[in-house]
């Protein structure tokens, strides 16, 4: 059974132009997922208790996550996979970020906008590149927040 599964870091990469991530609570969902009878027989185990089957799927099973996330993907697929694919959606959110971008200039030019408000994306860049405080004054504040 082969089902790509999605790269962490292709994920977090695509991810760090959004505004808004949402995530599943997923901790129990392996056992919502029904074993087929035939799975049962295979994945069947005999210890000094008796002959046991799973009848949902265990989380130790090697292709486990993959036949999870395959699962969660059908249903979801209209809103996971834009319509279009992936690059015109990163291309329609690049034009509007643009489109923003020159409209706030316009504004700010014109006197109709403070220029000390941002969008989330230019915080989060300008706020990128403000340095970290020194390693001393890091010290400092550990050593007097354990007193």
């Amino acid at each position: 059974m082969a089902y790509a599964m999605p790269l962490v870091d292709d994920s977090l990469t695509g991810m760090e132009r959004y505004l808004w991530l949402g995530s599943l609570d997923t901790a129990s969902g392996f056992w919502a997922i029904l074993m087929t009878r035939r799975a049962r027989q295979i994945w069947a185990f005999v210890c000094a208790l008796g002959h046991f089957e799973w009848l949902r799927m265990p989380f130790g099973l090697k292709n486990a996550h993959m036949i999870y996330q395959r699962i969660i993907d059908n249903p979801l697929w209209e809103y996971v996979q834009p319509k279009g694919g992936w690059e015109s959606f990163d291309q329609r959110m690049m034009n509007t970020e643009e489109e923003s971008s020159t409209r706030r200039k316009v504004l700010t030019e014109l006197g109709d906008l403070q220029p000390s408000r941002l969008t989330k994306f230019e915080a989060d860049r300008r706020a990128q590149t403000k340095s970290d405080p020194s390693p001393s004054a890091c010290q400092r504040a550990q050593w007097r927040h354990v007193r």
